[in-house]
């Protein structure tokens, strides 16, 4: 289930989804893109986008355009099923995300609903912080382009972050992008700089505002910081930076499934799956990646106008059974609706498509940039756009 309504978004993650479909050796049957925006260019682009692809349908076409998130969950309702919702601004997935996260959902029956690792929110960017995923990034101190634009996705290819231009003090919620399609640099290789980052003046302060609604939801530069840092870790192999968490059993009593889960019998072993969990206790956390059995949410609707608040936190808290997410399936997360100005301005979204025409995308899908170049442009060791 894509919540769909950005074609320029959506345009990268179809690479993923593809990459993902049981006709390629995936675990996705079909994929729904949910219909809410009633921008006719993006309504005509995915109207287009489905008629390419057997599996690709659009869902609630004349009934959710407009409206609240609550109504695209009253399809979610079928027996045996297991449905993966997908914000349209999923910028990578990592191979191993989907099959993790599906795996970890039939493992455990117990929690409500089971969440990828989001790369870019509040509650598992600061864990990621702790378990040293995150590394001291700074956006470009130049004000005007001191880069041509970026075609390549690795961070390393950009010179280090300046010494002299270092400040130490600054309001991380007042930082302005330097210029559009800015670059981040890292500072260093030491965690000690990241003290020097939106990052770690947030943990050094987190203030009293919830974290789900604080600055690390709020701040343009805590984002971007978490992007850079995946893709300094992808350069490097080192994902399994984010592998935090444990093996969580749930007392006996608390293991009953829903009626209609499938549950592997006892006489099976134990499949893969749920080998390293997070449970968010009740709280919030952010809906853009998760896995939910279709009778679980149809035993809860109708599902509230706040879908987030309630599917991760009153749902469970109501019936006991909690939020989980499995620290092994791991992807990125554009952004907020509150950091959306500043991240939009950094040439991120060129960078996560770069990744995707290098390593995800098929030979005849490969993706084009919405923001064009000037006429007979030559960006640097590579072609005009």
């Amino acid at each position: 289930m894509v919540f769909y309504g950005r074609k320029r978004y959506v345009d990268v993650l179809d690479c993923y989804i593809q990459q993902n479909l049981v006709s390629n050796g995936g675990y996705f049957d079909e994929v729904w893109f949910m219909a809410h925006t009633t921008d006719k260019d993006d309504v005509a682009w995915v109207e287009d986008l489905v008629s390419n692809t057997p599996e690709y349908k659009i869902v609630g076409k004349g009934v959710c355009e407009g409206k609240k998130y609550s109504c695209m969950w009253n399809y979610a309702v079928g027996d045996n099923t297991i449905y993966v919702k997908i914000d349209d601004d999923i910028v990578w997935i990592h191979p191993d995300a989907v099959p993790q996260l599906v795996h970890t959902r039939i493992a455990l029956p117990h929690p409500y609903a089971i969440s990828s690792n989001l790369v870019n929110s509040p509650v598992t960017g600061m864990e990621q912080y702790h378990y040293g995923a995150i590394h001291p990034f700074l956006p470009d101190p130049s004000s005007k382009p001191s880069f041509k634009p970026t075609e390549s996705w690795r961070v390393s290819e950009k010179e280090r972050y300046p010494e002299e231009e270092l400040v130490e003090e600054y309001d991380l919620m007042d930082m302005a992008p330097p210029y559009r399609g800015h670059p981040w640099l890292l500072i260093s290789d030491d965690h000690y700089d990241l003290l020097k980052t939106p990052m770690g003046k947030y943990d050094q302060d987190r203030g009293s505002a919830p974290i789900a609604f604080g600055a690390a939801w709020k701040s343009w530069g805590i984002g971007a910081q978490q992007q850079y840092s995946l893709l300094h870790n992808i350069e490097q192999n080192k994902v399994q930076r984010y592998f935090f968490g444990r093996h969580i059993r749930y007392p006996e009593h608390a293991l009953a499934p829903n009626s209609s889960a499938v549950v592997l019998p006892k006489e099976a072993g134990p499949g893969p799956g749920a080998e390293q969990t997070y449970d968010t206790g009740f709280t919030r956390y952010n809906l853009n990646f998760c896995a939910v059995w279709g009778s679980d949410i149809r035993d809860q609707l109708p599902i509230a106008d706040d879908d987030e608040q309630d599917i991760t936190s009153d749902i469970p808290k109501r019936i006991g059974r909690p939020f989980l997410i499995d620290t092994r399936s791991v992807v990125a997360h554009f952004s907020f609706f509150t950091q959306q100005d500043g991240i939009s301005k950094t040439d991120l979204l060129d960078r996560w498509r770069a990744y995707a025409n290098e390593a995800v995308c098929a030979p005849n899908n490969l993706k084009g940039p919405w923001d064009l170049m000037c006429p007979n442009f030559n960006g640097e060791g590579g072609l005009g756009r």
